[in-house]
C-alpha cells in the first residue's frame, strides 16, 4: 500500500491524518502551477492546522487565502490586496487556485467567505489586525504575514528619518567637480543628480539604459571625497554589476585631466565595489553587520538598486550608520527584485513621498541615436516602456522589421514570427543559431584551440592581448529567454548550442563544457571572489605543468584569472543563453529575445523592456505577435504598502 506524499510529512499523514489533508492535496495542484513549492504548501497547511487548534471552523477558506498570499509573495508582492472586485488580484489568484483544484463553482462563495474572515479578525484565529502578534495580519485593506508587515514598517521609519535629515552645503565641492571633469563632462541632469546625492542622507538616481548612471556614481564618489566623507562603499546586488562598477569608477578617476587632492587620493586607492551580501557580511543565516555592529563606512552607494528586495533593504538600513548617506542608483522601470518588494520603484514614484530626493536621468547614450540601428533599439524600448508594444509588430510601418530565421541581419530591431513556421520550436532554434553564427561562435571555438600559458594565476603577457580578444568576442551578444525551463528556456537553448559546439570539436567523449564557450556563476563563491551572475569563458590552460586542462576564466579585480572547472561544478553553467533576469546589468551589441510558445504570467512589459535595453544596436525578437502584444499590456504587478507607510511617516 502506498501513501501519498504530504508537505507535513508522509509518516505524520499516515498515522495522524489531519482533517484538511485531502483538501490540501487538491489545492496544492493549483498552487504548484503558480510556482509555489512544497515549502509554501507546508507553511499553509501548518497555519490551517493551527487555526483549527484555535477553534477555526472554515479550513477551506483559510487554506485558499493563505495559498493566495504565498503565491502573491512568490510573485514579488509584500502583501495581498483584499479587494473582492472581479478584476482584483485576490479574485484572480483564488480563481486560478480553484480552477486547478477542481473548485471552479465555489469561487464567489470563497471570496465572500474570505471577506468575512478578514473583515472581522477574531481572537480565536491566526488572522489578526495591525499590531497583533499573529501569523497573518490585515492592515490597510491588505493581508500580510506578520514579518512582512513588520519589515515594511521598520524600513519606512528608517527611510523617513533619512528624508527628514538636514542637508549639507556642497556648493564648493560641486563647483570643483565642474572644473575638473572626468572622461566626459556631466550633463545638466547628471550634475543635478550628483548635487542631490551629496547634499542629503538619502538620494535615488534613476534612469534608463545608457543614461550615465555609472558616470554619475563616479562623480558622487568624488563629491563625497571633497566633503571629507570617507571611506565610501560601493555595492551592487550581483557580482557582475559590482565588478563593472569598480571598473567604471576606476576608469573615470584615471581619466581626470586636472585631478585635485581628493581625486589623487581616490586614484591611489580607488573604492572597490562588492555585492551587498558581502558588504553586509552574510554568513549563511545572518549578517555580520547590523545596528550593534554597523558598517565602517562614511557613505554607501548601491548600483542596480532595482534588484533590492524588502529583506535586504532592511538589513542594509539596519547596518548603515545614521550619519552615513545612502545613494540608490538604478532603473525603476526594469524588472524588480526576484523576492518580495520593489524598493526602488516605490521610492522613485513621481508623486511618492520621496519625490524631492529623486533625480531622473532621461538622455540615453548607450543606443547611439545618430546611428539608425541604435535609434531603432531606442524607439522599440520606448514603445514597450509606454505600453505600446504592438507598434513593434503592427501591419503598417512596424518598429521591428519582419524576418525569417534565415534572413536575420542583426541590425536594428527585427522580429521572427514563429507561428508562421510549420514548426515554431525549429524556427526559434534556427534564429538562435543565426545569432550564434553571426557573432562568431564558431570562430571563438577555433580560437580557443590555442593553449594559454598561465603562471601564478596570470596569463603569459605575450598571450594577454589574444585572451582579451577572445573575451570581447564572446561578450558581444547573448540569447535572452523568459524562463530557464521550457523548450524556449535558457537550459534548452544552451544545450542546443552546446551540441553545435561539440559537432565542431575534435575532443573525445562529450564534455559538459568545451573551450570557446561562455559560462556563468550561479551562486556566490566568496572564497574565490566569484559571484552569482559573473560570466567567463572556457579555455585550454597550461599552468606550468607541461600539459593543459580546461579552465574557466573570469575577470577578478580587473585581471583574467583561471579556475578549475571541477571546483566550480555545482555553480557553473553554460551562458550562450541567459534569462532576462540574469542579464540585468549587461551591455551587449546584440540580443535575441526568445519568447515562450504559450503565454505565461512571467512574460511582462518590464521583462521585454529589460531584454531590449540590454542591446546597443541589434535586437531580434523571436515569438508570436500575440504574445508580444500581450506582454506589453501586462505589468509586473507587485503590491506593497511601503509608499503609504513612508507617506504617513513623513507627513508634516
Amino acid at each position: 500500500m502506498t501513501v501519498p506524499l504530504s508537505p507535513r510529512g508522509t509518516l505524520r499523514a499516515r498515522f495522524s491524518p489531519e482533517a484538511g489533508a485531502d483538501m490540501f492535496r487538491r489545492l496544492g495542484l493549483g498552487a504548484r502551477s503558480c510556482d509555489l513549492g512544497d515549502e509554501g504548501l507546508y507553511l499553509a497547511e501548518e497555519l490551517v492546522a493551527a487555526d483549527q487548534w484555535f477553534g477555526g471552523r472554515d479550513p477551506l477558506t483559510l487554506g485558499v487565502l493563505v495559498l493566495a498570499l504565498m503565491i502573491a509573495q512568490r510573485q514579488g508582492s509584500t502583501c495581498l490586496p483584499l479587494d473582492p472586485s472581479p478584476r482584483g488580484h485576490l479574485r484572480t489568484l483564488v480563481t486560478e487556485i480553484a480552477r486547478l483544484a477542481g473548485l471552479d463553482g465555489e469561487v464567489p462563495a470563497l471570496v465572500r467567505a474570505i471577506g468575512r474572515l478578514t473583515g472581522r479578525p477574531q481572537f480565536d484565529s491566526v488572522v489578526g489586525a495591525r499590531d497583533q502578534r499573529l501569523p497573518l495580519i490585515v492592515d490597510g485593506g491588505c493581508l500580510y504575514t506578520e514579518r512582512s508587515r513588520w519589515l515594511e514598517d521598520r524600513v519606512a521609519r528608517r527611510l523617513a528619518r533619512r528624508l527628514a535629515a538636514p542637508g549639507r552645503d556642497a556648493a564648493a565641492a560641486l563647483a570643483d567637480l565642474a572644473h575638473r571633469p572626468g572622461a566626459a563632462a556631466l550633463s545638466d541632469e547628471q550634475a543635478r543628480a550628483v548635487g542631490l546625492a551629496i547634499t542629503g542622507q538619502l538620494a535615488i538616481v534613476t534612469g534608463g539604459p545608457g543614461t550615465g548612471k555609472t558616470l554619475v556614481a563616479a562623480a558622487i564618489v568624488r563629491g563625497f571625497a571633497r566633503l571629507g566623507i570617507a571611506p565610501i562603499a560601493l555595492a551592487a546586488q550581483t557580482g557582475k554589476a559590482a565588478n563593472r562598477l569598480t571598473q567604471m569608477v576606476g576608469e573615470q578617476l584615471a581619466a581626470i585631466g586636472d585631478p585635485g587632492d581628493a581625486d589623487r587620493a581616490l586614484a591611489a586607492a580607488p573604492p572597490a565595489a562588492q555585492t551587498l551580501h558581502r558588504l553586509l557580511g552574510y554568513r549563511g543565516d545572518r549578517f555580520a553587520h547590523h545596528a550593534q555592529s554597523p558598517l565602517p563606512f562614511g557613505a554607501v552607494i548601491v548600483d542596480e538598486a532595482s534588484m533590492i528586495d524588502l529583506e535586504l533593504m532592511d538589513a542594509l538600513l539596519d547596518a548603515l550608520p545614521p550619519g552615513a548617506p545612502l545613494v540608490l542608483i538604478g532603473d525603476a522601470h526594469q524588472l524588480p527584485a526576484i523576492d518580495a518588494g520593489q524598493i526602488l520603484a516605490d521610492l522613485a514614484a513621481p508623486d511618492g513621498p520621496a519625490a524631492a530626493r529623486v533625480a531622473v536621468l532621461s538622455a540615453s547614450y548607450r543606443m547611439n541615436t545618430a546611428d539608425p540601428d541604435g535609434r531603432a533599439v531606442y524607439a522599440a524600448a520606448a514603445a514597450v516602456h509606454d505600453g505600446n508594444a504592438q507598434r513593434l509588430v503592427e501591419r503598417c510601418q512596424p518598429l521591428a522589421t519582419p524576418r525569417t530565421p534565415g534572413t536575420l541581419g542583426f541590425a536594428g530591431v527585427e522580429w521572427v514570427d514563429t507561428t508562421a513556421a510549420r514548426d515554431p520550436q525549429a524556427a526559434a532554434l534556427a534564429a538562435v543559431e543565426g545569432l550564434w553564427h553571426h557573432f562568431e561562435g564558431p570562430r571563438a571555438l577555433r580560437a580557443a584551440e590555442r593553449v594559454f600559458q598561465f603562471r601564478d594565476g596570470r596569463v603569459d603577457p605575450a598571450q594577454a592581448a589574444e585572451l582579451e580578444w577572445l573575451w570581447r568576442l564572446l561578450a558581444r551578444a547573448r540569447v535572452l529567454t523568459v524562463t530557464r525551463a521550457l523548450p524556449t528556456g535558457s537550459l534548452a537553448i544552451n544545450a542546443h548550442l552546446h551540441e553545435l559546439a561539440l559537432a565542431r570539436m575534435t575532443v573525445t567523449g562529450r564534455p559538459e563544457l568545451v573551450p570557446g564557450e561562455p559560462v556563468m556563476i550561479t551562486a556566490n563563491d566568496y572564497q574565490r571572489g566569484l559571484f552569482n551572475g559573473d560570466q567567463g569563458i572556457v579555455v585550454r590552460a597550461d599552468e606550468g605543468l607541461g600539459r593543459h586542462h580546461y579552465r574557466a576564466v573570469f575577470r577578478v579585480a580587473g585581471e583574467l584569472r583561471p579556475f578549475a572547472i571541477e571546483a566550480l561544478r555545482d555553480r557553473l553553467e553554460l551562458a550562450w543563453a541567459l534569462t532576462v533576469h540574469k542579464s540585468q546589468g549587461s551591455e551587449l551589441d546584440a540580443v535575441a529575445l526568445v519568447l515562450p510558445h504559450d503565454d505565461i504570467p512571467l512574460l511582462t512589459r518590464e521583462l521585454v523592456y529589460t531584454g531590449i535595453t540590454r542591446a546597443r544596436s541589434a535586437v531580434a525578437i523571436v515569438g508570436a505577435r500575440a504574445l508580444l502584444v500581450a506582454a506589453g499590456k501586462r505589468r509586473a504587478l507587485r503590491y506593497s504598502g511601503l509608499a503609504d507607510r513612508l507617506r504617513a511617516e513623513v507627513r508634516p
